[in-house]
């Protein structure tokens, strides 16, 4: 999954719509900075280990190891190993 991660601070910024077109904001920066696009995992902010998409309602993500489901606000990010 692609997200897009502040050059200044390295958190991920969130989508804004505007009437010149979509912006991204970063929360901690309080701005709207260059970003760069990476396509990450995501990974239970628990255990770790590699979460997938809950196929049931398709809103979170479900952690097998810690059978819980996750929002997709706090999961871990990681960078998707070739």
């Amino acid at each position: 999954m692609l997200r897009r991660i502040c050059k200044i601070c390295g958190r991920e910024t969130s989508k804004e719509l505007s009437v010149e077109g979509p912006k991204f904001f970063c929360k901690t920066c309080k701005d709207y900075p260059q970003y760069v696009e990476l396509d990450m995992e995501p990974h239970c902010p628990q255990c770790g280990d590699l979460i997938e998409e809950c196929v049931k309602c398709g809103t979170g993500y479900f952690c097998n190891r810690c059978k819980r489901l996750f929002s997709r606000k706090d999961l871990a990010w990681k960078d998707k190993e070739a």
